[in-house]
């Protein structure tokens, strides 16, 4: 019987073979198809920034929304004590958390402060532009000495984390690349917004006690008009040059499209940020030309509010 195996097992190899040949080209025909239409296919279990990549034609129109985080828990606590040590003139605190704090800085703080108190601290923050840095929008409620009525105040800050992971304060002009960074928060809607409600805030506190509106006209040069940002800390000003030289912003103004607070906003021109005057007008106004990522920007804003950089 193995021998009739044998001899029928030799008689049909050569169909066994061929038929084992066409099995296995169907079976890897089916496996190149699956293969093919497979590809490309949406993976289920993959994150959505993978499966949906957006072209860079398509990236360049989206428009980023930037938002604004409240009261950050160790920002909120390290603002909280710098203006609580403003208010108690405490110098060792405001240099252990703003290292670049300078004799003269004491000296304005002790002789020309005015500020006795400020409530209400509230911070709202963004990553800035490295690890452990935040951009920092500091609002508050100011107690100026001898006014009853709080002047509701913003301001802000440039923190970045230090080689102990203290947060501290640094000057957000440092470099043309953060001048540019902080600018450009300037002009967000969420920053926009901020300043547009704080400004409000302000308006409406002035508007029913006159001493603190007499204090805000003196802070601002002795114009009504509010430069139509939030104040600073201090509320210094200053007069700008001849045309053609260079000046710096005394607080944070606007830059307008024309010569009235009704200019469609350019941008904002930040505390010591510099500007080329191009003209001075008998309104009280300045054209001026700055610099930001770039690009040249020409706008008007308050003369009172500069001074020469030079």
């Amino acid at each position: 019987m193995l021998d009739d195996f044998r001899e029928w097992l030799s008689d049909n190899l050569r169909y066994l073979l061929l038929g084992l040949v066409v099995i296995l080209l169907i079976v890897i025909a089916f496996f190149t198809v699956k293969l093919v239409t497979g590809k490309g296919k949406e993976n289920k279990n993959a994150p959505e920034a993978v499966t949906e990549k957006i072209s860079e034609e398509e990236e360049s129109e989206t428009e980023v929304k930037i938002t604004l985080e409240k009261n950050k828990s160790e920002i909120l606590d390290v603002m909280t004590k710098y203006y609580t040590a403003r208010a108690e003139k405490d110098v060792e605190t405001l240099r252990a958390i703003e290292p670049d704090f300078s004799a003269e800085d004491e000296a304005d703080l002790q002789n020309n402060n005015p500020i006795e108190r400020y409530d209400n601290i509230t911070v709202y923050s963004r990553e800035g532009l490295t690890d452990g840095a935040y951009i920092v929008y500091v609002y508050f409620d100011a107690k100026v000495v001898g006014i009853d009525t709080l002047a509701p105040t913003l301001t802000d800050k440039y923190l970045e984390t230090d080689e102990e992971g203290n947060l501290i304060i640094v000057d957000k002009f440092c470099t043309q690349e953060l001048t540019d960074f902080v600018e450009m928060m300037r002009t967000t809607d969420a920053v926009q917004a901020l300043i547009k409600d704080v400004n409000q805030r302000l308006s409406d506190a002035a508007a029913g006690d006159s001493d603190l509106q007499a204090y805000i006209v003196a802070q601002k040069g002795g114009s009504s008009s509010q430069n139509d940002e939030a104040g600073d800390d201090s509320g210094n000003s200053g007069n700008a040059p001849e045309v053609n030289s260079s000046v710096k912003a005394t607080t944070d103004i606007n830059v307008r499209s024309e010569a009235s607070t009704n200019g469609v906003l350019y941008g904002t021109l930040s505390t010591g940020m510099k500007a080329t005057i191009l003209e001075n007008l008998d309104s009280g106004w300045s054209k001026i030309s700055y610099t930001v990522n770039g690009t040249t920007i020409e706008g008007y804003v308050m003369t009172q509010y500069l001074e020469s950089a030079e």
